[in-house]
């Protein structure tokens, strides 16, 4: 037993202590270190249980203390003695502490403290239903894969489970009793102390991350491990947080699938973008030419020519046609799969697409000689959310395909239906019907059937329909066919609810009425660094009735005469030798005088995301190359109104 009183008094208080036949030892709290309990000396029975020189160096048993610590907190001098059970120190029975406070002077120094330790017999009810509580807890903590512990206000371990001893290969006694700085580096505790301190200050359960930590600060040789931490305080009956509980999980593979995966997701942007980048420069490079082609081509057309040339003007014309319907469909299929947005969703009337469709297709059905015979009352009052344009496309595609396919002088039914919310759209023809083995490719693009010999096409169009269609939340497919009995194909589209209807915007004509005679009078600028385009277009917009016609060949250029001449409208290329076409209108849109011209894009991207783009940055239109003739005068027209 060490001494620790001096002078007779003290001496004979110490011996008084030792005739005790229980285990009595003497506290102190002093109000300027925080409350802190500090152990002062015991009699003979209390160092026969523990070791008071623990106590007095400072290596202290945390749960003794701390149970005394909040059970001194509740007390004063005046109160009856109190009491708290706490396991013994070996682990193996329970001890009830009896606390009592001696009357003090406020001259008289720390408050002292005297405890009693009585040892649970094994036979009262109380050990008996510690032990059993204790124990079941104590099970579910060590059998579980998390760490489990237990931190005192100071930050000092007074309860650790199994998996944490042996996770770090120390055992329990060399880990209670000590901080994180006492454990780990310096960087990991300073970030454990403060998610400490947070959930102890606010009283609330906080789920943090943290970084793993060797012990003994040793370098870790897996940097990137991580734990999820639940802690949580612990309160006593007065709702003050006497401790903090914490259950951590390692949680290095979710993270590493995380980070894998966010790895992977910016690889398939990448990938998507480059994609998108490639698409937008293979339709400028592919539509370019084109555009010389089939313009050229109609020039010649509409020229004096023997009827053996005009013949093979057809020719060159019927091909390019080909040509450009086979890029479209190409391009728009890898739009669609890359991700980029395809369609531009409206509210519609529903017999608006089907009908213009029927009203493009009826002289090339006529041509074939296949009649077509409409029923569309069934779309009457019905309206739909979806791009006009591209449902458009869709039934253009399977109409085309139902001549294509056709008997001589067949037949073509197209009708309208509704069913469960949803409108039918049917198509049938009088062909020969497709093979029931070859149904399921039918959607395949590129796929040919065997019907399809001698007939022209990519195999693109029906794939390009059913993802059109999907992105408009609807739905493609065949009703019925049969070898000999002819085809019916269905597109159903969700029925927009009655509200939408009274907002639907009214369906136009591609091709707005203009008065062309302001063109005679009109200015015109036409930027654009493709010889073969440039000659193309000044010679259209000649034979539309443009004489002041103005030609730049670069950006820079362009921008120079648009501030000389001031036009009533621009036509402008977007990929010129010296700056693109985005920032000619930036450019423009600096100068107030200026900011109001018209500005037509007719370029041979025509991936909608650029459209999209260029439109939001004040482009009157955007035309794309090869552009249709009729378009292009009635855009012109419109242009040229709005600048007059």
């Amino acid at each position: 037993m060490t001494q620790v009183f001096t002078g007779a008094e003290q001496g004979l208080a110490l011996e008084v202590l030792n005739l005790a036949t229980t285990p009595i030892a003497v506290f102190e709290l002093r109000d300027d270190d925080e409350n802190r309990l500090r152990f002062v000396a015991g009699n003979r029975r209390f160092a026969e249980i523990f070791d008071d020189s623990r106590l007095r160096s400072g290596r202290s048993i945390p749960r003794l203390l701390d149970s005394i610590t909040r059970v001194v907190a509740r007390m004063s001098a005046s109160d009856e003695p109190a009491s708290v059970v706490v396991p013994d120190e070996a682990g193996t029975g329970y001890l009830r502490i009896v606390l009592q406070m001696p009357e003090r002077d406020e001259s008289s120094g720390p408050r002292r403290i005297v405890a009693e330790f009585q040892r649970l017999d094994e036979n009262e009810s109380d050990w008996q239903d510690l032990r059993s509580q204790v124990r079941q807890l104590q099970d579910l903590a060590d059998n579980s894969t998390a760490l489990m512990y237990v931190k005192n206000p100071r930050g000092e371990y007074t309860i650790v489970n199994r998996y944490f001893a042996s996770l770090f290969g120390r055992p329990a006694s060399e880990i209670l009793g000590k901080t994180d700085h006492d454990l780990f580096d310096a960087t990991s505790a300073d970030v454990y102390q403060e998610h400490d301190r947070t959930v102890l200050e606010s009283e609330t359960a906080r789920e943090v991350e943290e970084p793993f930590s060797q012990m003994g600060g040793e370098t870790d040789p897996d940097a990137d491990r991580r734990w999820l931490s639940i802690k949580f305080p612990l309160l006593d009956d007065s709702g003050v947080p006497y401790a903090l509980g914490a259950i951590s999980t390692d949680i290095t593979a979710r993270k590493r699938a995380e980070s894998a995966a966010t790895q992977a997701m910016h690889e398939a942007e990448r990938a998507n973008r480059s994609k998108s980048a490639f698409l937008s420069r293979m339709s400028h490079e592919l539509r370019t030419p084109l555009n010389a082609v089939l313009g050229f081509a109609q020039l010649l057309g509409e020229s004096e020519l023997a009827p053996e040339h005009r013949q093979n003007v057809s020719y060159i014309l019927e091909a390019g046609q080909h040509l450009l319907t086979l890029v479209n469909d190409v391009l728009d299929i890898s739009w669609l799969e890359s991700g980029a947005p395809g369609i531009t969703t409206e509210y519609l009337p529903a017999s608006i697409p089907i009908h213009q469709a029927l009203e493009i297709i009826r002289p090339l059905a006529k041509q074939h000689d296949i009649e077509i015979a409409s029923d569309l009352h069934g779309a009457i009052d019905i309206s739909l959310k979806a791009d006009p344009k591209r449902l458009k496309q869709v039934f253009f595609n399977l109409l085309g395909n139902a001549i294509k396919f056709n008997r001589p002088h067949g037949a073509i039914r197209v009708s309208t239906k509704q069913m469960d919310g949803t409108l039918r759209y049917l198509i049938t023809d009088t062909g020969n019907g497709i093979r029931p083995e070859e149904i399921d490719s039918l959607f395949a693009p590129f796929e040919r059937l065997s019907n399809a010999v001698g007939i022209e096409g990519s195999g693109l169009g029906l794939a390009l329909s059913r993802a059109l269609v999907e992105e408009m939340g609807g739905r493609i497919g065949v009703l019925h066919t049969a070898p000999g009995e002819g085809t019916s194909f269905f597109v159903d589209l969700p029925i927009a609810d009655a509200d939408a209807a009274q907002v639907m915007p009214i369906a136009e004509s591609d091709y707005e009425p203009g008065d062309e005679r302001l063109l005679e009078t009109a200015r015109v600028v036409q930027i654009e660094d493709t010889p073969a385009n440039l000659l193309l277009l000044q010679e259209v917009l000649t034979r539309m009735g443009v004489r002041d016609l103005h030609n730049a060949a670069s950006g820079s250029e362009g921008l120079d005469l648009i501030r000389r001449v001031r036009p009533h409208a621009v036509f402008l290329d977007l990929n010129l030798r010296d700056m693109s076409g985005a920032e000619v209108i930036a450019e423009l849109a600096k100068d107030g005088e200026l900011r109001g011209i018209p500005i037509i894009i007719l370029s041979a991207d025509a991936t909608p995301a650029r459209m999209a783009d260029l439109r939001s940055r004040g482009a009157f239109a955007y035309l794309t190359k090869p552009f249709d003739m009729r378009l292009l005068k009635s855009t012109l027209v419109n242009a040229v109104q709005v600048r007059s």
